[in-house]
């Protein structure tokens, strides 16, 4: 029995998040190999009436990797991981403590707020994801699993002198973007270039098994509107001051589009805040529209799979229509421009300014569903070699060998 220690931001409501490691689990256990899971967060959580996995804190986290009796292989299961500092990761957890973390800029000219968090947490690493197997005698293989790193910067590594020597020793490191991958090497490191592993949400749950657990409100709705409406998802931080930009672009969806409108909160986590945002932007359409609260992963899934185009600000809402072959229109977000840019089809490779929402929605929706499914299968393909070579990693630190560090 192999014990897979699973660590990432699974312990807020957001939906990009709780899919990594819903994933990472299904597709591991295709190999029918004897892994069991373990989850963990900064804290202990139990987000499963939304869709999550409960996780255990990150001091249980230490216990486990600190026995090496029962030794343990440990992913960071993606997002932008790299260089995430403990006060970003707490501010989606405690609402007073983002009302200081959105100082964070100020702060950190005369206060450390990165080691002050930490020391609050009582974290054992100079940031939260940042592990090497020295530190931790339990730990067999570390693994990077198609993290994010768009904004990563010389400054960043100046900053964690840390960060490259402990990537040099991980045992896999993989990224989901050019950009990041450029950023990496400019920094001397090597990782794969992978797509992000949530790609692969489609093949394990199928539109009608959407169907069967969404709620009845979503399921009724499109029942009566399907591929027939936009989904359209902003959040609060990157649309500020463009809300009426975004509004009069979403009315000509309705208007000229012939399309209509769905919004509907991805990132309900604090410091996303998406819900706010789309009740804000509610009040300046002039466009009828409806609306869902995203009680769970299982309604966005189905929302989106189900829709004629999404549109929005987030990286994993566009890699749900990217799974499911549906049109997507990216709104102006670094992440989410850097992945379509990797991995977008022709005409429809990076998020676009507020102002072109509309140009690029009738571009999207008129283009052919075949090149969709072909980018799709695409990074289909190319995770399930991630995870073939991820599992060679594991089995081979297992068994007490080097590990295969690269892949045909």
């Amino acid at each position: 029995m192999q014990d897979v220690l699973i660590i990432g931001a699974f312990d807020r409501y957001n939906y990009g998040d709780l899919l990594f490691p819903i994933i990472l689990e299904k597709q591991l256990q295709t190999y029918g190999l004897d892994f069991r899971f373990h989850f963990y967060g900064l804290v202990k959580s139990d987000l499963s009436p939304q869709g999550g996995p409960p996780t255990e804190d990150i001091h249980e986290f230490y216990r486990k990797c600190s026995d090496p009796n029962h030794p343990v292989h440990v992913i960071i299961a993606g997002g932008e991981a790299l260089g995430v500092t403990w006060n970003s990761l707490y501010a989606a957890l405690s609402p007073l403590f983002q009302r200081i973390n959105k100082r964070h800029v100020k702060i950190n000219k005369v206060f450390d707020l990165n080691a002050f968090t930490r020391f609050l947490l009582r974290g054992k690493t100079t940031l939260p994801f940042l592990l090497a197997k020295a530190d931790f005698p339990g730990i067999r293989s570390i693994l990077l699993n198609s993290l994010g790193g768009s904004g990563l910067s010389e400054a960043t590594f100046f900053k964690f002198p840390e960060l490259k020597p402990k990537l040099r020793q991980v045992d896999y490191f993989s990224v989901r973007d050019r950009v990041t991958l450029r950023n990496v090497h400019s920094a001397g490191l090597d990782a794969h270039l992978f797509p992000d592993s949530a790609i692969l949400m489609s093949d394990f749950f199928p539109v009608e098994h959407l169907k069967n657990r969404a709620s009845p409100a979503v399921r009724s709705y499109v029942e009566a509107h399907a591929g027939r409406y936009a989904f359209v998802q902003i959040n609060k931080k990157t649309t500020r001051g463009h809300e009426k930009t975004i509004a009069t672009q979403l009315d000509l969806v309705h208007e000229e589009g012939k399309t209509a409108l769905c919004l509907c909160p991805i990132g309900k986590a604090l410091d996303h805040d998406d819900h706010e945002a789309l009740h804000g932007l509610g009040n300046l359409l002039t466009s009828p529209f409806a609306y869902f609260d995203a009680d769970t992963i299982w309604d966005i899934m189905y929302l989106i799979a189900s829709s004629q185009c999404y549109i929005g600000t987030s990286l994993h809402g566009a890699i749900t229509a990217m799974s499911y072959a549906v049109p997507h229109v990216g709104l102006k977000v670094e992440k989410l421009s850097a992945y379509l840019g990797t991995w977008g089809i022709s005409g429809n490779r990076d998020a676009v300014e507020f102002s072109d929402l509309y140009s690029r929605f009738s571009t999207v929706v008129g283009g052919s569903r075949d090149e969709l499914e072909a980018s799709r299968d695409v990074q289909f393909a190319e995770i399930r070699r991630a995870f073939d070579l991820m599992v060679d990693t594991i089995t081979a630190k297992a068994n007490g060998s080097a590990g295969q560090k690269s892949i045909a």
